[in-house]
């Protein structure tokens, strides 16, 4: 039996997993994410993780000795680093953890692989910095934040005008939308080449010696772009990929690139990556397990992604060998115009489709809604899954046709 020390927040389902598994836990949880942070409880110990030192403080209150530690949300990897470090546990080093919740410390680590493996950026704090970079560079581009996570904030950009009108809007959300979502962060705006083509996702397991044990299967998304809305927010996970064998070839020798340059160790490795026509470029990687993973990866192919991150965090090897090729999609619906929500179109049919796994609202019938660009989260989850691929495309087609988000206008869409 093992203690797991689990990072920031608790999640269901990995709590499940470690009490299934004879496993002991305690959750270290960020105060500013706890409700009643001066209530005891037997398997929770309150931090302020705005302090490395009252972190660390909190963690040697633990009376029993922590055999792992794991988190499963990007606004922890580093918090997690620390402390690692500090117990002498497997764990990604430190300086790659700064690297994998920063787009420019990472970016800047990309630049010295032995390969191009993603694009042309830079920082911008202001818009003389947004006006030099697009007098350098061909639209559309990019403005994003360099350390937040959902596609929040992020805009793709045709024009100067555009560009400067969506710095302004963004430099004028940046502070409220880090203290909603990444408080312990400090804002930053960065800007890079727009890369056209396919974006897909690498999954990868990275051991002590930094050698990653990469997934074969590799999920194709499809964005917000992609599907007619005027925002970039990751609409659909869908496993088969649909790539050639040989660009998943490729994809997988750009991610293992990706993983050496940035130094990870003893961590998974969640690798965005856009197929261009001068080959893979890489837009990300976080150092946790990619959103919905553990579920599409066990539903699609018999994978235990939990047990193969937790596996690294005891010091062992991961198992990632499949057993089937199902078809599986997740789906996030917004709304293609902010406004105030009150449901999901064609509900009843929807809940009676063969492959529907998970349907889950996410929001409240009276609350205000909007784009990712904007700041906002994702209305309702649709999780599909079937070894049939007839099946399986009619319903995924007929959700991308009639699974709405239902919105009544507001009169200010840019209130949060």
């Amino acid at each position: 039996m093992s203690h797991i020390l689990i990072v920031g927040q608790k999640f269901s389902s990995l709590i499940d997993y470690i009490e299934s598994h004879d496993h002991t836990y305690t959750v270290l949880q960020d105060v500013i994410k706890t409700k009643f942070p001066d209530k005891k409880f037997k398997h929770r110990v309150v931090a302020d993780f705005s302090s490395k030192a009252g972190l660390l403080s909190a963690v040697d209150t633990l009376k029993t000795p922590v055999d792992a530690v794991l988190t499963t949300y990007e606004n922890y990897v580093l918090p997690t680093a620390w402390i690692t470090e500090h117990l002498g546990l497997p764990g990604l080093p430190v300086a790659t953890a700064e690297a994998c919740t920063d787009k420019f410390l990472m970016r800047s680590l990309f630049d010295t692989a032995p390969e191009k493996i993603s694009p042309a950026f830079d920082v911008v704090t202001s818009k003389e910095d947004v006006r030099a970079f697009a007098q350098a560079h061909s639209f559309p581009l990019i403005l994003k934040p360099a350390n937040l996570a959902k596609s929040l904030l992020v805009t793709k950009n045709s024009s100067l005008d555009e560009l400067l009108h969506n710095y302004d809007h963004s430099v004028h959300l940046l502070q409220t939308i880090y203290k909603k979502y990444a408080p312990n962060r400090t804002p930053k705006l960065i800007i890079e080449e727009f890369l056209e083509g396919s974006i897909h996702s690498v999954d990868a397991f990275v051991d002590s010696d930094g050698i990653p044990h990469i997934l074969d299967q590799i999920v194709d998304y499809q964005t917000g772009y992609d599907i007619g809305y005027d925002d970039n927010f990751h609409y659909s996970r869908l496993l088969p990929s649909r790539l050639t064998a040989d660009d998943q070839t490729a994809l997988r020798h750009c991610a293992a690139v990706g993983v050496k340059a940035l130094g990870m160790k003893n961590s998974p490795a969640h690798i965005e990556i856009i197929m261009t026509t001068a080959g893979p470029r890489i837009v990300e990687i976080g150092a946790r397990n990619g959103g919905y993973r553990e579920r599409m990866h066990s539903l699609a192919n018999g994978i235990d992604i939990t047990g193969a991150a937790l596996a690294l965090a005891l010091g062992g090897t991961p198992n990632i060998s499949a057993d089937r090729n199902h078809y599986c999609a997740v789906l996030e619906l917004f709304p293609k115009q902010p406004g105030i929500f009150s449901g999901i179109d064609h509900i009843t049919t929807l809940e009676k489709l063969p492959s529907l796994n998970y349907f889950s609202i996410k929001v409240k019938e009276g609350q205000l809604v909007g784009k990712a660009a904007d700041g906002y989260k994702m209305c309702a989850v649709i999780i599909l899954h079937n070894p049939d691929a007839v099946t399986f495309q009619a319903d995924l087609d007929w959700i991308t046709d009639h699974a709405h988000v239902i919105t009544h206008p507001i009169a200010s869409p840019d209130s949060l």
